[in-house]
């Protein structure tokens, strides 16, 4: 028994990633023969850069299988028949990869080019599997196509779908490209022909790969990948996307990974799972060009980070809106049931690139942080503890982080503005601390902060609950039930969302704190503070009930209310020339305490062993008008 691979697009990127582990594995899964031995592997493109898998060279110069590159334009039928000549009459099985395409950038400059190949391109191929194949050799062979989300288009107006919604494989096509268009027509007609018997044919949406070793390709998004690869490589880069815009990627590794999966399942398998629509989502994860960096520093040596190409941006607005206007979130429930895995987090896409692509890294594989083994975390010492530290860009939470930083503990910080987590990053001591932009209120962004610090460290030891807002002072019946559920949302919906997360991580491995922000006003309201205080008052409440349910996790909760720290909102309510409000409605400059003596609040509560907890404590200015206030 032997089997005949035939890979389009076998020049490219995803192409020779491809081909590269069909050859270690030697062997392609028949649906009736199980796995059978690869006799002839051919790759198509109308160019072969150089190879960037040694796997491949090494096959051509063994020839064992028989690896041949054939150059031509699918395009052209007669291209695309002399493909399926190279098949000995002795095959017992038969696999088509069509990767080949022309992809979005130059298919909106070109619409005829497009056409050309990806429409009439994939027909040449399927129709030849269908004669050559199916009748001539009278083998069903397998036909994996791989298609795009560029088939769903969001961001005009009238579009029914928008960024924010969730699409899966039932969301109606509704393209905004010429590239997603052709994916589209490919789908229905793969469909088809396999519903006919003509071909085994089934369908991988691929989202943006990252990260794509060399040249870029002319992808819009291919700025995902710049962001690491140039910069690993010692090159500055530019980016025209802004850094926060979230983008639907997934890693080469899982794109390939899935490919296989979705190749491999039986017959019956697919029929059950999929029915007539053979084409299914490949698991990707929304996130945007700082992710990616963020999860580039956060794998590598902190001494690796001086030979880095620098990251700048001229971010084209029209473009940084577009690539914003796609869906992020999608439901891949049919590839997780053929069993295709979830797609991996920014930090691995990056170690695998280093891994796979080590040749291309300025410094190679020994700019990478040690992993341990057995759980494939970043390895710290025995002694390290992990804190994550929400609203960490100012104030209390930049100074709690580098209270804990001081101390040698590993701290995440997290906030909306990366800019700001950035610049406490800087000034905190020792190495692998890392920024996630998280929305507090928001329960996707607070699952994505979690995840991350599991899949980077495997534990949390320590969340200071610390993100929260107020709003301008307003008598109680001028009160606005916007500001009201604002705050609320802010002050306690996060909180609770956040504890929630860290206990799910700290009772896997032992136990953890929690020590929630609170604020005096809780026990002694200014006028004016509805919704500041009644936020306050919840999270006292919060407090109470993690400290009772955590109990059977080991896992310690307490709070601190602070009285007048100096932060810029102390400063500039004292410094204003009006003071602070008191009771009888004069105002008053009042005293304030250090941030260094906050900080210090906190980590005498933060030190403590598990098996003592401070619930509650005040900190406050010696002569603030607090006690007796009033």
């Amino acid at each position: 028994m032997s089997a005949v691979v035939i890979i389009t697009g076998g020049g490219g990127f995803l192409g020779q990633c491809l081909a590269s582990a069909i050859l270690q594995k030697g062997m392609i899964m028949s649906e009736d023969q199980g796995p059978v031995k690869v006799s002839h592997l051919v790759l198509a493109d109308i160019v072969f850069p150089p190879t960037l898998q040694p796997t491949i060279e090494t096959a051509k110069q063994s020839k064992e299988p028989v690896v041949e590159q054939i150059t031509g334009d699918v395009s052209s039928t007669e291209y695309c028949n002399s493909l399926y000549a190279k098949i000995p009459s002795n095959t017992t099985h038969v696999s088509i990869f069509h990767l080949g395409a022309v992809m979005s950038g130059d298919g909106e400059r070109d619409f005829d080019l497009c056409m050309r190949v990806n429409l009439h391109g994939f027909m040449n191929m399927i129709e030849g599997a269908r004669q050559f194949v199916f009748e001539a050799l009278k083998i069903v062979p397998k036909f994996l196509f791989a298609s795009a989300g560029a088939i769903v288009g969001s961001g005009a107006p009238t579009d029914y779908i928008s960024s924010e919604d969730t699409i899966s494989d039932a969301t109606r096509a509704t393209p905004h490209t010429t590239y997603g268009a052709t994916k589209a027509c490919c789908e229905l007609l793969l469909s088809d022909y396999a519903r006919r018997g003509f071909v085994n044919g089934r369908a991988l949406r691929l989202p943006t790969i990252a990260v794509r070793a060399g040249k870029p390709n002319a992808a819009t998004t291919g700025c995902y990948s710049a962001v690491i690869r140039e910069p690993l490589a010692g090159i500055d880069v530019s980016l025209p996307i802004a850094p926060h815009v979230k983008h639907a990627i997934t890693s080469q590794r899982a794109a390939i990974r899935g490919m296989l999966i979705l190749h491999d399942a039986p017959l019956s398998t697919i029929e059950s799972v999929l029915g007539y629509d053979r084409t299914v989502f490949l698991p990707a994860e929304a996130i945007s060009l700082d992710d990616l960096h963020q999860g580039m520093l956060s794998v590598i040596k902190e001494s690796a980070h001086a030979s880095l190409g620098k990251i700048t941006y001229d971010v084209d607005q029209k473009l940084s809106d577009i690539v914003g206007s796609f869906p992020t979130k999608i439901d891949a429930k049919r590839a997780l049931a053929l069993g295709i895995p979830p797609s991996p987090d920014a930090a691995t896409m990056a170690r695998e690139y280093i891994e796979d692509f080590s040749h291309a890294v300025k410094g190679g594989l020994d700019m990478l942080r040690p992993v341990d083994s057995s759980t494939g975390k970043i390895a710290l010492e025995l002694s390290q503890k992990v804190a994550v530290v929400t609203g960490g860009g100012s104030g209390i939470g930049q100074g709690v982080a580098k209270r804990l930083a001081k101390e040698g503990w590993t701290v995440v910080i997290a906030g909306r503005n990366m800019e700001t987590l950035n610049q406490t990053k800087c000034l905190l001591e020792g190495h692998h601390h890392l920024c996630v932009r998280t929305d507090v209120t928001s329960e996707s962004d607070v699952t994505n902060l979690f995840d991350k610090v599991e899949a980077t460290y495997g534990q949390c030891d320590l969340l200071f609950n610390n993100a929260g807002i107020n709003c301008v002072a307003a008598s109680f019946e001028d009160v606005s039930t916007k500001d009201f559920e604002s705050i609320l949302k802010t002050n306690v919906t996060g909180p609770f969302l956040c504890a929630r997360a860290a206990i799910n991580l700290m009772k896997k491995s032992g136990g953890g704190r929690i020590i929630n922000n609170g604020s005096i006003s809780a026990h002694s309201p200014r006028p004016g503070s509805a919704c500041y205080t009644a936020s306050k008052h919840a999270v006292l409440g919060l407090t109470k009930c993690i400290a009772l349910d955590g109990r059977k996790h080991n896992v310690a909760c307490g709070q601190i209310d602070f009285g007048n720290v100096v932060s810029e909102l102390s400063l500039a309510t004292n410094t204003s020339g009006s003071g602070a409000m008191q009771a009888n409605g004069t105002r008053m400059e009042e005293p304030n305490m250090s941030m260094e003596d906050a900080t210090e609040t906190f980590w005498a509560m933060a030190k403590l062993p598990l098996s003592a907890n401070v619930l509650q404590m005040t900190v406050m200015a010696t002569h603030m008008p607090f006690v007796g206030r009033g």
